[in-house]
Formats: structure tokens, sequence, C-alpha cells
């Protein structure tokens, strides 16, 4: 999670670590008692993230220590979300929770009855004004009140179709964006659509199959869908700009999209960068080898070093010149995005 000019990380056992996003210099870290399974999100002063066995813990943004925890729902895998004295939740049971910032007390929960299959993700939800966007494993993407979790709209973003729970799985579980009154989402084995963020009216649609989300960039939506392929498409109408093959049969991470590159990697750990005009490659280049800004790799306090897992499934970073990447064996990746000038996308 990149917050200003510091980047916080966390891992699966528990640790949580606060880096200087310009340098690399790490500014504090802490062991937590817990394994962790979602976060971190930051807002109010707070750092969030959330424990296996249900439990959301809120630390103090700038020293790591902790400030409450409290019982949420169930298990979540989402980054929370904090807007003004709010602090929302997604759970992996179908059900969003609002909760204090001062102390983590409960103020309402939603819920939608889960598939009995689903994908091991949970999009995290949106805060737009006063309203809370969230999409959920049945396929649908609602709005509700954010102070009061009152139900504003629901549209069906995918619908349910075929022989067995497999085939039906319909997830929204990646990032939407929303820009400009229009909300803009993909899900898993259903469409990529653009709704209107005021009643949740459909403005285009087309099938497609994504679960790491759309990112947008000015008048053009980026996309990298289940087959491996990067689509940009119009953002107006949906119609296809260009769309890269080159990736094909390969698992891509959620993408990173300036006005020039567009960042992702696939899931033997290698990084691309293609431009955002035509999607060809600029540039390659593997995540175990040394063309980083800066490299950072856990280590137990033994010396132990993580079996490496070059795949990526958190969502790159992107500030001025800097590309953050974080596989899933913990190492944490600075890029410097080069301009054309500098003769290379990355």
């Amino acid at each position: 999670l990149l917050h200003g000019e510091t980047l916080y990380v966390a891992d699966i056992a528990g640790r949580v670590m606060a880096f200087n996003a310009a340098s690399g210099e790490p500014l504090w870290r802490v062991a937590l008692d817990t394994r962790l399974s979602g976060g971190p999100g930051a807002g109010q002063g707070l750092l969030l993230v959330a424990g296996e066995k249900a439990r959301l813990i809120a630390l103090d943004r700038e020293t790591g220590e902790q400030r409450w925890a409290t019982t949420i729902c169930s298990e979540t895998v989402a980054t929370p979300v904090v807007s003004g004295q709010t602090v929302l939740v997604q759970c992996v049971d179908g059900r969003l929770m609002a909760l204090g910032a001062a102390d983590g007390h409960a103020i309402w929960t939603y819920q939608r009855v889960p598939p009995a299959l689903s994908l091991r993700g949970t999009a995290s939800p949106q805060v737009v004004g006063e309203r809370v966007l969230a999409g959920f494993a049945d396929g649908s993407l609602v709005a509700l009140n954010l102070a009061s979790g009152e139900l504003l709209w629901e549209s069906a973003i995918a619908i349910p179709r075929g022989r067995n729970d497999l085939e039906r799985m319909v997830d929204v579980d990646g990032r939407f964006v929303v820009a400009d009154g229009v909300v803009y989402v993909v899900s898993y084995q259903g469409r990529v659509a653009a709704l209107s963020l005021q009643g949740g009216r459909f403005i285009w649609s087309r099938e497609m199959s994504s679960h790491t989300g759309v990112a947008l960039q000015g008048d053009q939506l980026y996309v990298g869908d289940e087959a491996g392929r990067v689509w940009c498409l119009d953002r107006r109408t949906g119609a296809t700009l260009w769309r890269q093959d080159a990736l094909s049969g390969r698992t891509l991470s959620p993408l990173a999209v300036t006005a020039t590159v567009v960042s992702l990697v696939d899931d033997g750990g290698e990084a691309y960068w293609l431009d955002a005009r035509d999607g060809h490659v600029l540039a390659r280049q593997g995540l175990a080898r040394s063309w980083a800004y800066f490299h950072y790799v856990w280590e137990d306090e033994d010396g132990d070093r993580p079996r490496p897992d070059h795949a990526v499934s958190t969502y790159p970073q992107i500030s001025g010149e800097r590309l953050y990447i974080r596989d899933n064996s913990g190492a944490l990746i600075a890029y410097r995005l080069r301009t054309q000038q500098d003769g290379a996308g990355s």
C-alpha cells in the first residue's frame, strides 16, 4: 500500500513494515501474534490489517504500535478501506461491515448470500461521496448509503450460467474504478461494463472474464483477462482500441498504468511494460534479476528467506516515475519508469 511517501507491506506470517517510498529505507517493522489474510489499508492515522481468525487490527501509521483490535464477521482477504471516521471491511462470507475508526465498534452490516463455490478473493469496497460501492461473489455490484448501510441500487455484472458450481462462478473480485459519475467493473466469467454511479444503469457492457479488475487512464480502460490477454478499451463505448496476445495462456497480475506505460507481471515472475498507445512490448524483466531501483526481501529472525514465488497477486503501485511490485514470496521491488526519451519503457 502506497500512502503519501510511505509504502506499507504485510505478510501472511503477521509481519508489517513501513518503508520510505523514495529510498526504500525501512522506517519500522512489527511482528503481530497472528497470521494475516488482508490489508494493509490506511486512513485517519491508522494502518489496518486483518487476521486469519476474523480479527481486524489497527496500528499507528507512524510507529506500528497497536491502537485497537476487534472481531469482524469472518475472514477477509480484501484491503480495509477508511472514509472519514468509518472503516469498511468486506468478508468472505458475503458481508460488508462498517466500523468506527476510533475503536472498531460496529456501525452496520450488509449481507448477500454467497454462492456454493467462489474464487479465493474479495474486491475491496470503494467510497464515492456518501455512497459505498461493493462487488460480491454472486456477480453483483451494489451501492449503499455510507452512514446507514441502506441499499441504494444493485446491478448484475454477471449472471451465473452452467451445469455445475464451477461453471457458475461469477465473482466480482477485482478492483473497479469510478470516474466522472461512471463505474467501470469486470467480473469473472461475466462481462466488463460501464454503469452510472447515480442509479447503476448500464451504459455499455461486453463479455469478458477477469478476476483482477480494471485500470483507467484518460479515455482508455485496461483489462487483463483470464486467457492472459491485455485489452485496451474506449471507456466511452467499450470498443477495442488494441489487444496484446503475447502473454496468452499465462496468469497475469493486476495492471498498473500511466499515460504511456501498462505494467504487469505473469505467473512466472516476468515483468512486462507495454506501450499504452498500441500495446506493443517495450521491455520485460524477470523479478528475480537485479534491474530494480530498490529490492527488499523479508528475512526471518534467523536470516532465513522465504521460498521464491515471483508471481504477483497484489496490486502494483505507481507514484510519479516509480513502480512498486511485491511478489508472492514477499519480495518488494521498485522500478523507475523511464520516459520514451530514455529509449525504453521501464
